[in-house]
This record gives C-alpha cells, sequence and structure tokens, in this order.
C-alpha cells in the first residue's frame, strides 16, 4: 500500500508540473486519472497546496520533502488568493476536475455555429424549462438565461438565479457560462446565482474541484463557493445541502452575510423593490426567512428581524434604523 500511494504522489507532482504546458488531449488525460480514484483528486490537492505554500514561505521548508498524499483542511469560510487565476482568464482552458461538478475560469461566448436565445423572469415570477437533453432548469424571478437551440448542453447565466437537474452525459458535459466563469456539470444538481460581479455556486449532489491554477480545493455536496471578479477573490463554506435552492420554497438564508443582500432576494422572490438604508445594509444577518411573497407582510417582519422601521413610499419599501 505504501509504494501504491508514493506512486499517486510522483503521479499527482506529474501532473501538477505539467500543467502550464497542457493541450486539450492532455486535461483529457488528466480528468481521467482524477476520476479514477478519489485518492487522486486528494493526493493532487495536497501537492498543489504544498507547492503554493513553498511558493509562498520558502523559509519554511529549508529541506522539502516529497509532500505526503492527505485530504486538504476544508476551512468553513476562507479566502483563497486567486491573482494568479484570473491571469489565466483568456489563455484557454484553466481548469479541469475530477468530480460531478467543474468550476472553471474560460473566456465565455457562444460557438459560431450556435443559435442562441434567451429566457427570462420578470421579477416574481418563476419558470421552469424542460430541455430536449433531459435537463431541467427552474428560473427564479429577475432571471436572465441565455439558451442555444443547436446546443442544449450549454447556458450563460447573465443575471438572476436558477436551480440546474442535469441529465448526466459523459462524453458531452452540461456547461453553465456566467461572466468570466464556468460551471460545468456531469449529473448533479446545484443553484447558480448572479449579482453584479458576484458569483455564487451550492451543490445539493455531486462533488466540485475547484482549481484556478494554484489552489486546488475539492467540495463534496454541501459546498458552496463565491466568486468575485471584480476584487478577484474566491470564498469557500459550507452550507446545508436542504437550503440548496431554498429560494424555490419562497425562503432565504444568510449566514454572517451583509443585510443589503435581502433586498436581491426579495426583489426576485416577491418582485419588490426594496432599499435598505446604507447603516443597516452592512450589518451582518444571519437567519432564514420565509417569505410569503407578498412584500406588505415580508418588509415588516425582516424589519423586525433587525430592529429596524419601514415605510412604501409608493415605488418602493424602505427599511432604515429607528
Amino acid at each position: 500500500m505504501a509504494s501504491e500511494a508514493a506512486t499517486i504522489v510522483d503521479r499527482a507532482i506529474d501532473w501538477h508540473l505539467r500543467q502550464a504546458s497542457m493541450d486539450d488531449v492532455d486535461w483529457r488525460a488528466f480528468v481521467a486519472w482524477l476520476e479514477a480514484d478519489p485518492a487522486h483528486a486528494e493526493a493532487f490537492d495536497a501537492i498543489t497546496l504544498d507547492m503554493s505554500l513553498l511558493a509562498e514561505h520558502p523559509d519554511l521548508y529549508p529541506a522539502p520533502a516529497a509532500p505526503v498524499a492527505r485530504q486538504p483542511h476544508l476551512p468553513q469560510r476562507s479566502m483563497l488568493p486567486s491573482r494568479r487565476a484570473w491571469a489565466w482568464v483568456g489563455g484557454g482552458v484553466v481548469v479541469a476536475a475530477a468530480a460531478s461538478l467543474t468550476l472553471i475560469l474560460v473566456p465565455t461566448g457562444l460557438n459560431s455555429g450556435s443559435a442562441p436565445y434567451a429566457v427570462e423572469t420578470k421579477p416574481g415570477q418563476r419558470r421552469d424549462i424542460a430541455l430536449t437533453d433531459g435537463t431541467r432548469i427552474e428560473l427564479n424571478g429577475a432571471t436572465r438565461l441565455l439558451l442555444d437551440h443547436s446546443n442544449p448542453r450549454v447556458a450563460t447565466l447573465e443575471a438572476g438565479e436558477a436551480t440546474f437537474h442535469v441529465r448526466h452525459d459523459p462524453r458531452d458535459p452540461f456547461t453553465v457560462h456566467s461572466g468570466r466563469m464556468t460551471v460545468q456539470d456531469l449529473g448533479t444538481v446545484f443553484n447558480v446565482a448572479r449579482d453584479g460581479a458576484r458569483l455564487d455556486v451550492q451543490v445539493a449532489e455531486g462533488s466540485v474541484l475547484f482549481q484556478p491554477k494554484r489552489d486546488a480545493v475539492t467540495l463534496h455536496a454541501g459546498g458552496a463557493i463565491t466568486a468575485r471578479e471584480d476584487l478577484g477573490q474566491i470564498a469557500v463554506t459550507n452550507i446545508d445541502v436542504a437550503k440548496v435552492g431554498l429560494w424555490r420554497d419562497r425562503a432565504v438564508s444568510f449566514s454572517g452575510e451583509p443585510f443589503g443582500r435581502v433586498s436581491t432576494a426579495i426583489r426576485r422572490i416577491d418582485g419588490a423593490t426594496l432599499f435598505v438604508h446604507p447603516s443597516l445594509s452592512q450589518r451582518p444577518f444571519t437567519g432564514m426567512v420565509r417569505l410569503s411573497g407578498k412584500a406588505g407582510q415580508d418588509v415588516p417582519h425582516l424589519a423586525a428581524l433587525v430592529g429596524a422601521e419601514w415605510h412604501h413610499d409608493g415605488e418602493r419599501w424602505v427599511i432604515s434604523p429607528r
């Protein structure tokens, strides 16, 4: 067993060193190797983490030995340095993954033979889409999704939120683009939300290898990723799988999020415009709130939760300090 583990580590080191010069054939071979055994992904995670630490803190490794394969530590919430990840955008495929869901940084855009069309929902409106390949997509309110008549295995989320139930096809993975990021699925259920420069991905089934060139983090069901394109930052958290796509039950859940983000959720689900006073918008908010779909009931309830006042000026709802 020791020699087998050493062979896996050696192979992981080889893949790590080759990534900068790998072509499409190499990437497919890399993915196949990762998928062959969970120990392969664990070893690759460990190697990548050790190599990044060595590069940043050479004084800690006066005589580095071959890293030992291990399960990488997954912090409850961490901000991962990603300057190198964003520098790779535009240079081709940056990340290939081993598990059922892969988050990759690649240039977006449909191919020249595409026949795109848009599906939109108004604030407060929901819509379900059944694609010809068997995939089902649930759209929250205030959402714009681009699909392709010529290729039902690709979608682009321009704004809003959607839950994807993807039919598994290992020969043709389903791909969701958003901004400069891509979520590639090999058979699972996941939720994607786009709010300005922020992208949130939450996994209900399957697993994720997030690999922006330098930092490899494997997420399983219950894992979540928040990426900020404007800041070049990535946050990794854990989430109860029962809360993935919670909007479908007219509910929202936040854990230490700015209270101002509630306004986006209210607009999508209730269709109402909500303004949160700046003194409250950055206040951390933790809790789950079930909405009625009627702003006249939901806004007063939210204001009471944070000890604030509310009023309706005829066009928008306002929550402000007492």
